[in-house]
């Protein structure tokens, strides 16, 4: 499963507890942006990533 090194969850919160549009760069090149929207409650997010290489996970039964 492909990994990218940047994480959205946050971002979307830091824009509605800041009220202003935020800017994130993190790892090795990915930009996330994300803004309060127009509707009260709701943010919204974009950007890009990089891939962050593949990782095997193995769950126990």
């Amino acid at each position: 499963m492909p990994e990218d090194e940047a994480t959205g969850s946050a971002a979307v919160h830091l824009a509605q507890f800041h009220g202003r549009p935020i800017t994130i760069r993190q790892g090795r090149g990915s930009v996330i942006t994300a803004r309060p929207a127009e509707q009260t409650g709701w943010s919204e997010i974009g950007g890009r990533v990089v891939a962050d290489g593949q990782r095997s996970v193995t769950l126990a039964a």
